[in-house]
């Protein structure tokens, strides 16, 4: 196997940057460059030189020794400061000694082909980093932690000894020394109801796996984007006193309580002043019904206008009354939220309210979701032989129900992914990031 390099880190700026070497040729690097091998699974601080000598940083490099490592290999985890030409520079100086990027995924692949992890972990290492709700997170720390293989080996050992019982059922059949085979419709069952169960659990999460969209609705100069950049924390959008600012509508993306929501800022609603401003009001009612949430932002001290009362109504709608610095002592409505962004009153209230609207049914305690459509689908096809030899066996057809209790047994093996087939390992590795 070859050695390999890539950033584990995210692009830009940071307090650190990793860089990651994995392969038979990390012993050698490290005797190269540092003169010595560090104490495995230890943090040292190292002047790290290029191939000439020259000192590119101070670092920590910690090295893990085969096979006690993420990827079964030997690997070096090398702490930079996190600047990107830094980065550049020793990743540069890598390739010209004769060590490649890794490819996307790379890590992680060779991590399931030395046997650190079956495929079903791996790809919950990429739904983890990219998991943008509580439920989506929590799925997939599931199935690192090994619970989908945990739930699934019950299962398969229910179905070989269903497959060995039915084999008795064919080779003896004519003798008629075993039973007719219905007492095993019972256990086929409940194999099947907890396959269901898995894909149910994953529909829940996938229905709520991306970050909601909130719509921030109202009148020009309500304080919409005003609101949207306070509850960012920075200045973000475009404010101004001029009506009609915003024209199209803008995604902003706001850490909650419970993930992240996106808040679409959209065109002030009223009377249009001109074309471009009707068609503006016209693509932010729009942006308005396809967000399932809705901050309908009225300025503090008026009455709602029939538009703004009837988008209120609708189900999780929330009323965001802005500006209160500039009305003072003034009570908003019961049910309504009094905000101001310029001295911050309120947004905890409306953060609050987005993060308890956005979150759903979770994981009940101890259950497991699949991730991804790969293991959809090969739970959807054990759970489909398995109901055909439920069928068979109905029709008294023992042969064809062990047939189709053996397909649901490769099914399974396929869902934890045992010994994937190497298009299989590309497709799922394809969409990983470089470095993981």
């Amino acid at each position: 196997m070859s050695t390999v390099c890539a950033p584990a880190s995210p692009p830009g700026r940071g307090a650190v940057s990793l860089v990651r070497v994995a392969g038979p040729g990390v012993p050698d690097l490290l005797r190269d460059r540092l003169g010595r091998l560090p104490s495995p699974r230890s943090a040292a601080l190292v002047a790290w030189k290029d191939r000439r000598g020259k000192v590119l940083d101070q670092a920590l490099a910690v090295y893990f020794p085969a096979p006690h490592s993420y990827t079964g290999d030997d690997v070096l985890e090398l702490s930079l400061h996190g600047n990107p030409l830094l980065v550049r520079e020793v990743l540069l100086d890598l390739h010209a000694s004769g060590i490649p990027l890794a490819a996307p995924g790379e890590f992680t692949r060779r991590a399931v082909e030395s046997g650190k992890m079956d495929l079903s972990r791996a790809e919950s290492v990429a739904a983890v980093v990219s998991a943008e709700t509580g439920e989506a997170l929590e799925a997939s720390r599931r199935i690192l932690s090994g619970a989908l293989r945990g739930r699934l080996e019950p299962l398969r050992s229910s179905l070989l000894e269903l497959s060995a019982r039915l084999e008795l059922e064919v080779d003896f059949a004519e003798e008629e020394a075993v039973p007719g085979g219905h007492d095993l419709l019972e256990p086929l069952a409940r194999v099947v109801a907890e396959l269901d169960r898995l894909r149910a659990a994953q529909d829940r999460v996938e229905a709520r796996g991306h970050a909601p969209r909130a719509a921030l609705a109202g009148r020009p100069n309500a304080g919409k984007s005003s609101l949207a950049n306070a509850l960012l924390g920075e200045d973000r959008l475009l404010v101004s006193p001029v009506a009609g600012t915003t024209r199209d509508w803008v995604e902003v993306p706001v850490p909650v309580g419970t993930g992240t929501v996106v808040l679409v800022d959209t065109a002030g609603l009223g009377t249009p002043t001109d074309g471009l401003d009707s068609l503006a009001q016209d693509r932010a009612r729009a942006a308005m019904e396809a967000a399932p949430l809705r901050l309908v932002v009225v300025e503090a001290g008026r009455e709602l206008s029939a538009e703004e009362s009837e988008l209120a109504r609708r189900p999780r709608s929330m009323v965001v009354r802005t500006k209160s610095d500039l009305h003072p002592g003034w009570i908003p409505p019961e049910g309504q939220a009094l905000a101001s962004a310029e001295t911050g009153e309120g947004l905890e209230a409306v953060r609050d309210w987005l993060s308890e609207a956005c979150s759903g049914e979770g994981l009940g305690e101890g259950e497991v979701a699949l991730v991804g459509d790969r293991q959809r689908q090969a739970a959807s096809q054990a759970a489909r032989h398995l109901r055909e030899a439920e069928s068979r066996l109905r029709a008294s057809q023992p042969e064809l129900a062990a047939w189709s209790v053996r397909q649901a047994l490769l099914a399974l093996g396929e869902l934890v992914g045992e010994v994937p087939p190497d298009e299989i390992l590309a497709a799922v590795f394809s969409s990983f990031c470089i470095g993981k």
